[in-house]
């Protein structure tokens, strides 16, 4: 039995309201498929959304690790955006610090103001598309108007 050709295709999806391209190529020896992402378009001096292929055994695999990758990276970037804007309402002067672990991402503060606790919420609640954005903006506005002290 022959190898199977190795071609390229792209195909466009949308996530959480921005644009990409997926560039699926494969199958890659050993018989993988790679997708490398652009957000907008690909084209000539535009470098990938992500540095790294999301790679899978078949084309659907690299497809659907790729949605769930892209779904993790723009929802957590819209979360922090989101804590930006409370922040420079609640809190101006200073700077959100978010840091993502695998569980847990938690909010502190620097500059012209600091939380006396730090905010913690469930990655898996921000990440839930069941959970609006108004929800998470109320709970970090709240921490905020609690536990936030001039720094």
């Amino acid at each position: 039995m022959g190898e199977a050709l190795r071609r390229q295709w792209e195909e466009s999806v949308d996530v959480l309201g921005r644009r990409f391209v997926l560039l699926v190529d494969g199958p890659i020896p050993p018989g993988r498929y790679a997708i490398t992402i652009w957000e907008g378009r690909r084209g000539f001096g535009r470098k990938p959304y992500l540095k790294t292929p999301i790679k899978g055994r078949d084309a659907e695999e690299a497809r659907e690790r790729a949605l769930e990758v892209l779904h993790t990276y723009v929802g957590l970037e819209q979360f922090r955006r989101l804590v930006g804007e409370v922040v420079a309402e609640i809190a101006p002067g200073a700077r959100a610090e978010v840091m993502e672990r695998v569980r847990d991402v938690t909010i502190v503060l620097a500059g012209a103001f600091k939380l006396a606790e730090p905010l913690v919420l469930n990655r898996d609640e921000i990440l839930d598309p069941a959970t609006s954005a108004e929800s998470l903006r109320a709970a970090v506005r709240a921490h905020l108007q609690a536990h936030a002290v001039r720094g």
